[in-house]
């Protein structure tokens, strides 16, 4: 009997230092951060994320080391990941535009791109999880104005009650879209970031495709579709072509 519980306890104690193996990783990562130690944080990170793990201070702080070591499109990388954890964190937009402004390509978005970036911009307001919490407030308070709609026999607060009910089931449903849309966006990778030096980017997926223009390093791209080692990639200026997918790496 005292065997199996020494055995029970061995195997609970083994699961929690493996549980919180992770945790001890990212301590070290940020402690090597905080002495300047960026070389050894970026490795202790690169093998917190490796493990299967995500966190936004993780991505942030990587970038933020990448930049220190200039290598503008590795940090680009990573201040896009973390961006896209939490959407609305002003620190990570701020040092993504410091990033950005070390980039060659300046590309100026089409009038198609640019409603689809102010679109973003509204949904990038609240993270998936600030919407979900922010649709199911709404939808309890319209729930609670259209009971005051069925029980109360004031004819004011009964049109008040069925009005802001319905006001309030509207704003839930646009927070639900806005929450999908979010989940959406951390489960696909349909952007990514060029990590080669210059790209010729092609008309066709081919090394003697037509040569149609150069992007360089970090620069931000939409995935349209990949065919072989070739991905057809478009630009937010609206340019698109074909280039090697070794030459990008998905957000």
């Amino acid at each position: 009997m005292c065997g199996k519980i020494f055995l029970i306890i061995c195997i609970a104690l083994t699961f929690k230092a493996s549980a919180s193996a992770p945790y001890l990783t990212m301590d070290s990562a940020n402690a090597a951060y905080s002495k300047s130690a960026y070389d050894k944080a970026i490795t202790m990170y690169n093998t917190f994320i490796n493990d299967g793990y995500e966190s936004e201070q993780a991505y942030y702080n990587l970038g933020n080391c990448y930049y220190r070591k200039a290598d503008y499109p590795k940090a680009i990388l990573n201040y896009e990941k973390a961006k896209k954890l939490n959407p609305s964190d002003a620190d990570v937009q701020f040092n993504l535009q410091l990033a950005n402004l070390k980039t060659t390509d300046k590309i100026t978005p089409d009038s198609e791109i640019f409603l689809a970036n102010w679109w973003h911009k509204v949904v990038d307001i609240c993270s998936e999880k600030g919407w979900a919490i922010i649709c199911i407030s709404l939808l309890c308070l319209a729930l609670l104005f259209i009971s005051s709609y069925l029980v109360s026999r004031n004819l004011f607060l009964r049109q008040f009650g069925f009005w802001f009910g319905v006001l309030m089931l509207a704003f839930s449903l646009f927070t639900f879209l806005f929450s999908r849309e979010q989940y959406n966006a951390l489960t696909t990778h349909d952007t990514a970031i060029v990590m080669s030096g210059s790209v010729t980017v092609k008309g066709a997926p081919a090394d003697n495709g037509a040569q149609l223009f150069i992007i360089h390093e970090g620069a931000k791209v939409w995935i349209v579709k990949s065919e072989g080692t070739w991905t057809e990639v478009k630009l937010a200026n609206g340019n698109q072509g074909w280039l090697l997918t070794s030459d990008i790496e998905a957000i």
